[in-house]
């Protein structure tokens, strides 16, 4: 069977050759990135490219919690929409997606507009995964969206002025528990005890472990309490229960893991954790117009639901759309792990790569840099490059000039 969508008439065919219509309903990684690289292929320039993404900032999420130690500012890591995209051809429309209707290649958005297209790219990504625990929903706060960077920055500045001691509970010991502790122990300093909670044997179990060795490092030099093979009970106002054991939390993190956004439309096929079930090239069992990307995607070789991953997948869709508009076959999309990153603290991180692992302040300036080359924009990456080099000066030079 082609992997090409059909063009019923020859005048569809020459009109999607040249100036299809492509619509991407989500804005994170998978989708941003896809919409930004379709801008390197010159036959596409005359192309109606529209993105649907109700949020109205991109979250580069991998340095969120450098705006908790106040390392970046809200704006390096969220910038808007409108900025990301001036000067190309991409059109965004901030609503959501309601229905996608893949006979009639029409997407229906809350507000009721209307989009069709010729090609579509379907990048929704994933929501927190809900757990059955007590109080969990309303007590304890989450680490994925703007609104949640804000709500804890806000509540740790509340903490780290109080004058009595302090105990924060984060839930997880994946990459997201782990960096949070570590920064949430760095913000407040000695005023605060911070445990780090998980069902698990290990913190960061699928990681290498040169990494989790830095990681156990950097939580023991900062007094991170392991509560590790532990049950949580319930989640209270200012407490946790951990094996029955009523102990204070003043703030409760949750960052247990993802889900994907369940699939809204036509019915396709999905894997038993609701991820869409695509071929190699990413493209829909029987759409061969509709590609999936990123955390939503069923893969038949194991992906890792990370924001590496959805860039690189970004990459081949764009690199397949373009193809197919020239009537040529897409590209197989082909995952190659560069390696891990996290935070470990204020300046300090860890990095593994191909077998090489750093960390302390090195390993955090490398983070640092890669995450900033990878940023969606020259402009906005020069920005921020720009800023944190001023830093670095400041920090190698202190004296003022007279």
């Amino acid at each position: 069977m082609a992997l090409l969508s059909p063009a019923p008439t020859s005048h569809l065919a020459q009109k999607t050759a040249y100036h299809p219509r492509i619509v991407i309903v989500g804005g994170g990684f998978g989708g941003l990135y896809t919409a930004l690289y379709l801008q390197k292929y010159r036959h596409l320039k005359g192309a109606s490219i529209t993105l649907i993404e109700p949020r109205e900032r991109f979250l580069f999420t991998p340095l969120l919690y450098e705006v908790l130690t106040e390392e970046l500012l809200l704006w390096e890591v969220a910038p808007a929409y409108h900025s990301l995209l001036a000067g190309t051809n991409i059109k965004w429309q901030q609503d959501w997606a309601e229905h996608i209707d893949l006979e009639r290649q029409r997407i229906t958005l809350r507000q009721g507009d209307r989009f069709n297209y010729d090609y579509l790219v379907v990048a929704t990504g994933a929501k927190t995964r809900q757990l059955p625990i007590p109080g969990i929903n309303k007590h304890a706060l989450t680490f994925r969206s703007l609104d949640d960077v804000v709500t804890v920055k806000a509540r740790l500045d509340q903490l780290s002025q109080a004058s009595y001691p302090v105990a924060v509970t984060v839930i997880g010991a994946g990459a997201s528990g782990v960096e949070l502790a570590a920064k949430v122990a760095d913000r407040l300093g000695r005023n605060a005890q911070v445990r780090l909670v998980d069902r698990g044997a290990q913190i960061l179990s699928p990681f290498p472990q040169g990494l989790r060795h830095q990681a156990m490092t950097a939580l023991r030099q900062r007094n991170v309490e392991l509560h590790l093979q532990t049950h949580i009970n319930q989640v209270g106002p200012d407490t946790v229960h951990l094996n029955n054991v009523e102990l204070p939390s003043h703030l409760t993190l949750w960052a247990t893991g993802t889900e994907p956004v369940p699939w809204s439309g036509t019915p396709v096929n999905t894997n038993d954790y609701g991820q869409v079930l695509v071929r190699p090239t990413l493209q829909l069992e029987d759409y061969f117009n509709v590609f999936v990307v990123g955390d939503v995607a069923a893969q038949q070789k194991t992906v890792p639901n990370t924001a590496q991953a959805a860039y690189q997948g970004a990459a081949a869709v764009a690199s397949s759309l373009a193809k197919m508009t020239r009537q040529k076959q897409p590209k197989r999309f082909s995952y190659l792990h560069l390696g891990d990153m996290l935070a470990l603290g204020k300046g300090t991180g860890g990095v593994w790569s191909f077998g090489i692992s750093l960390g302390g302040k090195l390993g955090g300036i490398i983070r640092r840099a890669v995450y900033i080359h990878r940023l969606p924009t020259n402009h906005h990456r020069f920005k921020v490059a720009r800023r944190a080099l001023g830093q670095i000066g400041r920090a190698l030079w202190p004296f003022k000039q007279q």
